[in-house]
Protein backbone atom coordinates (compact mmCIF):
# COMPACT_ATOMS: atom_id res chain seq x y z
CA UNK A 1 0.00 0.00 0.00
CA UNK A 2 1.62 3.42 -0.99
CA UNK A 3 1.84 6.16 1.51
CA UNK A 4 0.24 9.07 1.39
CA UNK A 5 1.50 12.60 1.49
CA UNK A 6 -1.59 14.78 0.85
CA UNK A 7 -2.15 17.47 3.69
CA UNK A 8 -5.30 17.02 5.62
CA UNK A 9 -8.06 19.00 3.96
CA UNK A 10 -8.03 22.86 4.20
CA UNK A 11 -5.05 22.70 6.82
CA UNK A 12 -3.10 25.09 3.95
CA UNK A 13 -5.67 26.85 2.85
CA UNK A 14 -7.79 27.35 6.39
CA UNK A 15 -4.81 28.94 8.12
CA UNK A 16 -3.51 30.98 4.83
CA UNK A 17 -0.23 30.25 4.75
CA UNK A 18 1.72 30.93 2.17
CA UNK A 19 1.66 28.72 -1.08
CA UNK A 20 5.38 28.68 -0.55
CA UNK A 21 4.94 27.01 3.13
CA UNK A 22 2.44 24.78 1.65
CA UNK A 23 4.98 23.05 -1.17
CA UNK A 24 7.46 22.76 1.42
CA UNK A 25 5.03 21.34 4.02
CA UNK A 26 3.40 18.72 1.30
CA UNK A 27 7.18 17.45 0.15
CA UNK A 28 8.33 17.81 4.39
CA UNK A 29 4.97 15.39 5.07
CA UNK A 30 6.06 13.26 1.82
CA UNK A 31 9.34 12.95 3.25
CA UNK A 32 8.25 11.96 6.63
CA UNK A 33 5.68 9.49 5.02
CA UNK A 34 8.15 7.60 2.70
CA UNK A 35 10.84 7.57 6.53
CA UNK A 36 7.69 5.79 8.12
CA UNK A 37 7.19 3.17 5.28
CA UNK A 38 10.93 1.71 5.42
CA UNK A 39 11.77 -1.06 7.77
CA UNK A 40 14.98 -1.09 9.98
CA UNK A 41 17.24 -2.40 7.36
CA UNK A 42 15.74 -0.28 5.00
CA UNK A 43 17.06 2.60 7.29
CA UNK A 44 19.97 1.03 7.79
CA UNK A 45 20.75 1.19 3.76
CA UNK A 46 20.00 4.47 2.97
CA UNK A 47 22.55 5.37 5.87
CA UNK A 48 25.35 3.28 4.51
CA UNK A 49 24.35 4.20 0.66
CA UNK A 50 24.84 8.47 2.43
CA UNK A 51 27.83 8.04 4.28
CA UNK A 52 30.10 9.45 1.45
CA UNK A 53 27.59 12.68 0.89
CA UNK A 54 27.49 12.96 5.33
CA UNK A 55 31.30 12.61 5.04
CA UNK A 56 31.58 15.61 2.26
CA UNK A 57 28.88 17.62 4.38
CA UNK A 58 31.22 17.41 7.46
CA UNK A 59 34.13 18.78 5.23
CA UNK A 60 31.87 21.41 4.09
CA UNK A 61 30.99 22.48 7.75
CA UNK A 62 34.70 22.69 8.91
CA UNK A 63 35.16 24.37 5.95
CA UNK A 64 32.28 27.13 6.36
CA UNK A 65 33.54 27.30 10.57
CA UNK A 66 37.01 27.87 9.41
CA UNK A 67 36.18 30.47 7.02
CA UNK A 68 32.90 31.78 6.82
CA UNK A 69 31.06 31.53 10.32
CA UNK A 70 32.52 34.59 12.25
CA UNK A 71 32.51 36.58 8.79
CA UNK A 72 28.47 35.88 8.26
CA UNK A 73 27.31 35.69 11.51
CA UNK A 74 28.94 39.70 12.26
CA UNK A 75 27.69 40.78 8.78
CA UNK A 76 24.63 39.05 8.20
CA UNK A 77 22.97 37.25 11.39
CA UNK A 78 23.97 39.54 13.91
CA UNK A 79 22.29 42.54 11.88
CA UNK A 80 18.79 40.96 11.06
CA UNK A 81 20.13 41.31 6.86
CA UNK A 82 20.33 37.78 6.47
CA UNK A 83 20.27 37.88 3.15
CA UNK A 84 21.52 33.98 2.64
CA UNK A 85 18.18 33.21 4.55
CA UNK A 86 15.75 35.51 3.03
CA UNK A 87 12.08 34.48 3.10
CA UNK A 88 10.93 31.96 0.37
CA UNK A 89 14.39 31.79 -0.99
CA UNK A 90 15.23 28.65 -0.23
CA UNK A 91 16.23 25.59 -2.37
CA UNK A 92 15.63 22.38 -1.49
CA UNK A 93 15.06 18.89 -3.23
CA UNK A 94 13.28 15.79 -1.62
CA UNK A 95 16.59 14.50 -0.82
CA UNK A 96 17.89 17.24 1.44
CA UNK A 97 14.02 16.21 3.17
CA UNK A 98 14.81 12.45 3.53
CA UNK A 99 18.22 12.90 4.66
CA UNK A 100 17.48 14.99 7.37
CA UNK A 101 15.12 12.46 8.81
CA UNK A 102 17.26 9.85 7.89
CA UNK A 103 20.17 11.29 10.33
CA UNK A 104 17.74 13.73 12.78
CA UNK A 105 15.28 10.77 13.24
CA UNK A 106 11.34 11.55 12.56
CA UNK A 107 11.68 14.44 15.21
CA UNK A 108 13.90 16.60 12.79
CA UNK A 109 11.11 16.04 10.33
CA UNK A 110 8.48 16.87 12.46
CA UNK A 111 9.81 20.10 13.70
CA UNK A 112 10.32 21.82 9.91
CA UNK A 113 6.38 20.40 9.45
CA UNK A 114 5.52 22.16 12.71
CA UNK A 115 6.99 25.64 11.85
CA UNK A 116 5.82 25.50 8.37
CA UNK A 117 2.38 24.97 9.79
CA UNK A 118 3.25 28.45 11.44
CA UNK A 119 0.89 31.53 9.76
CA UNK A 120 3.34 34.46 11.34
CA UNK A 121 5.21 35.14 8.56
CA UNK A 122 9.10 35.70 9.21
CA UNK A 123 10.91 38.09 8.11
CA UNK A 124 13.48 35.71 7.03
CA UNK A 125 13.68 31.74 6.22
CA UNK A 126 11.04 30.09 7.74
CA UNK A 127 13.04 27.58 8.75
CA UNK A 128 15.40 29.92 10.71
CA UNK A 129 14.74 30.32 14.45
CA UNK A 130 16.71 32.29 17.38
CA UNK A 131 19.70 29.98 17.33
CA UNK A 132 20.16 29.42 13.41
CA UNK A 133 19.01 26.84 11.00
CA UNK A 134 16.44 24.20 12.38
CA UNK A 135 16.92 21.56 9.66
CA UNK A 136 19.65 18.45 11.01
CA UNK A 137 21.41 18.77 8.39
CA UNK A 138 20.37 21.84 5.66
CA UNK A 139 19.77 21.74 2.54
CA UNK A 140 22.48 21.60 0.43
CA UNK A 141 21.69 24.27 -1.64
CA UNK A 142 21.74 26.46 2.18
CA UNK A 143 24.82 25.13 2.62
CA UNK A 144 26.90 25.54 -0.57
CA UNK A 145 25.60 29.31 -0.79
CA UNK A 146 28.01 32.15 0.07
CA UNK A 147 26.85 36.08 -1.12
CA UNK A 148 29.75 37.44 -3.22
CA UNK A 149 30.69 40.27 -0.31
CA UNK A 150 31.71 37.19 2.04
CA UNK A 151 33.70 35.31 -1.13
CA UNK A 152 35.24 38.27 -1.75
CA UNK A 153 36.28 38.90 1.62
CA UNK A 154 37.21 35.95 2.58
CA UNK A 155 39.15 34.69 -0.50
CA UNK A 156 40.55 38.04 -0.97
CA UNK A 157 42.18 36.94 2.80
CA UNK A 158 43.42 33.25 1.71
CA UNK A 159 43.78 31.73 -1.52
CA UNK A 160 43.64 28.66 0.43
CA UNK A 161 40.28 28.65 0.85
CA UNK A 162 39.17 29.65 -2.47
CA UNK A 163 41.49 26.67 -3.33
CA UNK A 164 39.56 24.57 -0.96
CA UNK A 165 36.31 26.23 -2.11
CA UNK A 166 36.61 24.69 -6.10
CA UNK A 167 37.44 21.05 -4.78
CA UNK A 168 34.24 21.55 -2.38
CA UNK A 169 31.99 22.41 -6.16
CA UNK A 170 33.25 19.68 -8.18
CA UNK A 171 32.33 17.06 -5.17
CA UNK A 172 28.69 18.41 -4.76
CA UNK A 173 28.41 17.52 -8.41
CA UNK A 174 29.04 14.42 -7.44
CA UNK A 175 25.65 14.22 -5.62
CA UNK A 176 23.53 16.25 -7.62
CA UNK A 177 24.87 16.62 -11.01
CA UNK A 178 22.49 14.22 -13.18
CA UNK A 179 25.20 13.36 -16.21
CA UNK A 180 25.23 10.09 -14.12
CA UNK A 181 23.47 8.07 -11.17
CA UNK A 182 23.78 10.23 -8.48
CA UNK A 183 22.75 9.65 -4.67
CA UNK A 184 19.51 12.66 -4.67
CA UNK A 185 18.13 11.34 -7.64
CA UNK A 186 18.45 7.45 -6.42
CA UNK A 187 16.47 8.50 -3.05
CA UNK A 188 14.41 10.02 -5.23
CA UNK A 189 13.80 6.58 -7.28
CA UNK A 190 13.23 4.68 -3.93
CA UNK A 191 10.95 7.07 -2.72
CA UNK A 192 8.56 7.66 -5.75
CA UNK A 193 7.84 3.88 -5.98
CA UNK A 194 5.54 5.09 -2.98
CA UNK A 195 4.77 8.59 -3.08
CA UNK A 196 5.51 11.86 -4.44
CA UNK A 197 6.56 14.83 -3.75
CA UNK A 198 6.73 18.86 -5.39
CA UNK A 199 10.35 18.51 -4.58
CA UNK A 200 10.98 15.56 -6.70
CA UNK A 201 13.13 17.86 -9.03
CA UNK A 202 15.25 15.25 -10.73
CA UNK A 203 12.10 13.14 -11.79
CA UNK A 204 10.02 16.41 -13.31
CA UNK A 205 12.29 19.72 -13.38
CA UNK A 206 12.12 19.94 -16.94
CA UNK A 207 16.27 21.99 -16.30
CA UNK A 208 17.41 18.76 -14.73
CA UNK A 209 15.67 16.32 -17.30
CA UNK A 210 17.45 17.80 -20.13
CA UNK A 211 20.38 17.81 -18.54
CA UNK A 212 19.56 13.70 -17.73
CA UNK A 213 18.72 13.64 -21.65
CA UNK A 214 21.78 15.14 -23.29
CA UNK A 215 24.31 13.21 -20.52
CA UNK A 216 22.43 10.27 -22.04
CA UNK A 217 23.41 11.20 -25.59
Amino acid sequence: MKAQNKVPCGECSATRISEYQERHLRSQIAALDFYKTLNESDRLYLRWLTLPYVYFRHRLDVFTRNFFQDFCNRSCFQTGKSACCGFESIITFFADEVINILWGGPKAGELLIERLKGTNRPPFCVYLGDRGCLWTVRPLGCAMFFCDDAKKYVFGKCKKAEKEWEELKKQEKLFIWPTRPVLFDLIESLALERLKSPHMYFHFSPGLLRIKEKSRR
